[in-house]
């Protein structure tokens, strides 16, 4: 699949809120609804308080779809769990600051990157944008969390949240960086227009995309909000 430009506007159907018991065709859904891209995410039960689905699920996808997966671990030692994600056929693992390592954040990024895919680091509510500094040249994408990471269905926290996008756009544009800024938590056709305008390019929608019974209107709805 090409590449896509920190610049281009995408909705990326969260698989969380999905129909697990048909998985494939959830997946194939979104596909035939346009999507380019997929985000999984992987939650331990420790790291955020709800446990969702591991590797074995990633590699499912992976069979159903050619897709771009991207993968995020909101979990705690994602660099001891890392080669069975890369195994199962992720094309971009985002990992959190605020999750413990057994080695670091920065020998975890190199791994991803070694292994011949995209990397990422996420930003909880309550982290700041200078926690992602030490890592902003090696990175493809910025996850800010505009909810808190555990569960779907809240609010979009836009007071909270959207200073620290602009600040993470700032930062990229004054230092000829690339990448991605992405949004994830409380996204729909209204909440979307506003992260765009703090320099989201990426937008997760989860109980908007699947939500409705046409992912087709869901997908149209949502690109437009964004274009």
């Amino acid at each position: 699949m090409p590449p896509v430009s920190h610049e281009t506007p995408l909705i990326l159907p969260s698989l969380l809120a999905a129909d697990w018991s048909r998985v494939g065709d959830e997946v194939r859904r979104a596909e035939a609804a346009g999507a380019r891209w997929l985000h999984l995410d992987v939650m331990d039960g420790a790291f955020v308080d709800n446990i969702s689905f591991g590797p074995q699920m990633v590699g499912v996808v992976r069979q159903c779809t050619s897709m771009f997966l991207d993968v995020h671990l909101m979990i705690h030692r994602p660099d001891h769990y890392l080669e069975r994600f890369l195994k199962a056929g992720a094309d971009n693992i985002t990992i959190h600051v605020e999750a413990r390592y057994d080695t670091s954040v920065e020998a975890t990024l190199r791994r991803i990157r070694e292994a011949g895919i995209q990397c990422g680091i996420a930003l909880h509510p309550d982290t700041p944008f200078d926690a992602a500094l030490p890592y902003a040249d090696m990175i493809d994408l910025l996850l800010v969390m505009t909810v808190v990471p555990g569960f779907g269905g809240q609010p979009f926290m836009e007071k909270e949240t959207m200073p620290k996008l602009a600040a993470a756009r700032a930062h990229r544009d004054a230092h000829g960086l690339k990448y991605h800024l992405e949004v994830d938590g409380g996204i729909y056709a209204h909440t979307a227009p506003i992260a765009k305008k703090h320099g989201a390019n990426l937008f997760v929608c989860g109980t908007s995309f699947f939500g409705p019974a046409e992912a087709s209107a869901a997908m149209s709805e949502l690109t437009s909000a964004v274009a």
